[in-house]
């Protein structure tokens, strides 16, 4: 039946046996109420059953390939790891997914499984950034396997991720550590370049407390965050021209996204007497 308006009454309508509203279903309840309309019942009863082997298998095969790469990890690496360590991470793994769905309420079972839905979409996107960086990474080594890239060549002083005291600062006030770089960089008075950045910090953070009145405030906190994450790479590509350090605008972008305080951090530390002829190299 079909409810259609009719000379302004609403009206339930007779439609052919053939005729699904699919939209109208449970979303688990679509894939097979579609293929009872492929034929008679035992032919949708056959299809039914075929649909169910495919989807266990996929879901098997796929658990299985997660465990090996899992069970790799553990094993630093080795490309054949112990069979008994795999079979553990494959128990691991399906006790942790049956925890998850036992955990769920009577009243609504799909949220355990709507979570689980949930979460490849949240890690994924900074995931995928982070992807990019290993892929730019990958074309440095290569350059360097054919020789178009020395090895040996000029780095900052600190890895990254560091505790050195000017990134520990940055997680506060990050403007004070970025002016001080600026000022010699660009030369000029630290001070005009601490009141430039923390306008900019001062701006994020104004929207950021703003969102609990209205959440369209935390994209402009995020578009804020961005420019002065981006203004930071911008400094780090300075630094290295300055100091003769190698690298790209890229990496030092997504550094300043990625890393904000550890990258000003990194280049507070740096040595700005250098040797003219040491840049030169």
């Amino acid at each position: 039946m079909l409810l259609t308006p009719t000379d302004g009454v609403a009206r339930w309508n007779p439609v052919p046996d053939g005729v699904v509203r699919l939209y109208n279903l449970a979303t688990e309840d679509v894939i097979f109420e579609h293929l009872c309309y492929y034929g008679t019942h035992e032919f949708a009863t056959l299809m039914t059953v075929l649909t169910l082997i495919c989807i266990v298998l996929y879901f098997v095969t796929s658990s299985d390939s997660a465990s090996y790469v899992v069970d790799i990890f553990a094993a630093n690496g080795v490309e054949e790891p112990p069979t008994i360590q795999k079979v553990f991470w494959g128990c691991t793994e399906g006790v942790a997914a049956i925890a998850l769905l036992l955990s769920a309420d009577e009243e609504n079972p799909s949220a355990a499984l709507n979570a689980v839905k949930a979460i490849p979409i949240i890690l994924g996107l900074p995931f995928t950034f982070m992807l990019f960086w290993m892929c730019q990474a990958l074309m440095i080594v290569c350059s360097e396997e054919a020789g178009k890239m020395a090895i040996e060549r000029k780095n900052f002083r600190t890895w990254v991720f560091n505790l050195e005291i000017p990134s520990l600062i940055s997680f506060v006030v990050p403007f004070v550590p970025a002016g001080q770089v600026a000022a010699k960089v660009w030369g000029g008075n630290p001070v005009v370049y601490m009141v430039g950045y923390a306008s900019l910090w001062v701006t994020l953070i104004v929207f950021f407390c703003l969102t609990a009145a209205d959440e369209a405030f935390l994209s402009l906190a995020a578009a804020s965050y961005f420019v002065l994450s981006l203004a930071v790479g911008g400094m780090r590509t300075a630094v290295r021209h300055k100091l003769g350090i190698t690298g790209d605008m890229i990496s030092d972008a997504m550094v300043g996204v990625f890393a904000f305080p550890w990258a000003i951090g990194q280049m507070a530390v740096e040595e700005f007497t250098y040797n003219e002829k040491e840049v030169a190299m």
